[in-house]
């Protein structure tokens, strides 16, 4: 028994020793270091996804060397290192600190971006406020039109689309709310609102399905129809086009019922 207990102290020494010279071998004289060994440093530990310790040392190269050739990196990794923290109110105005101060720096196109994908990562599910998709739209716009030649641009449309389909749906679910209370009227300003902003949505198709739905539910057959042929002229592939051509026949039945029942028309 004794001698285990030697043995076990023994190696908890060892392991003591082995960390404690691990500790050492991290410990680095930053101060010692010249701007560009830092700036190398720095990059190192957020290579090594290190974004924390990453963070302060970026922050020490910005502020001890305004005006030199390596701060621009510098602030665009300082940025960059909050963003992976998920600090995006943060990283948003280390950005735009790059953005403003240095608009010549390679960096800018992609702080842009960045600061779009901030606002699109800060916001919440579809049914609640989309304030923040709203300005990562806005930002991913203002990327378009000023970089339109950036290798990033490909990127950047792909986000703004998936913040229009998350306006797009939160607009159809709300008309899918009216129509499922039998609100028809209500539910079809915001099916228009999806066919009509968010035209290249995922939900347009739905939208004019359903649209024609409670145009046919409130007997206005004309503008069911007119819903109905759209859907099936501009999106032949849909899911909903036989279903929707079988409506239309239906429709198209009640309209000529509708009409022959009108004063003047013509009974068969």
């Amino acid at each position: 028994m004794i001698h285990l207990r030697k043995k076990a102290v023994f190696l908890l020494v060892v392991l003591l020793l082995g960390m404690l010279s691990a500790c050492n071998k991290e410990r680095v004289n930053f101060e010692s270091m010249t701007a560009p060994e830092q700036l190398s440093y720095a990059r190192g530990l957020f290579n090594k996804k290190k974004y924390l310790k990453a963070k302060m040392q970026f922050s020490l190269l910005v502020l001890n060397n305004p005006g030199s050739t390596i701060v621009e990196e510098a602030q665009f990794f300082l940025a960059e290192s909050s963003y992976h923290l998920k600090e995006y109110i943060l990283a948003i105005a280390e950005y735009e600190k790059l953005i403003r101060s240095l608009p010549e720096s390679p960096y800018v196109d992609n702080a842009r971006y960045k600061i779009g994908m901030c606002y699109y990562k800060l916001a919440p599910k579809y049914h609640l406020d989309q304030e923040y998709t709203n300005k990562a739209i806005m930002q991913f716009d203002m990327f378009i039109e000023e970089y339109p030649d950036s290798e990033l641009r490909v990127q950047v449309e792909a986000r703004r689309q998936a913040c229009h389909d998350r306006l797009a749906q939160k607009e159809y679910k709300t008309g899918e709310l009216y129509r499922k209370m039998s609100y028809n009227r209500a539910a079809i300003i915001s099916y228009d609102a999806v066919i009509q902003e968010y035209s290249s949505s995922r939900y347009v198709d739905d939208s004019l399905y359903w649209k024609a739905e409670c145009h046919r539910k409130i007997m206005e057959y004309e503008d069911a129809i007119q819903a109905y042929q759209k859907l099936i002229l501009r999106y032949p592939d849909s899911p909903l086009v036989e279903k929707a051509k079988e409506k239309m026949k239906d429709v198209q039945e009640q309209q000529k019922k509708q009409e022959a029942a009108q004063p003047g028309g013509s009974q068969s």
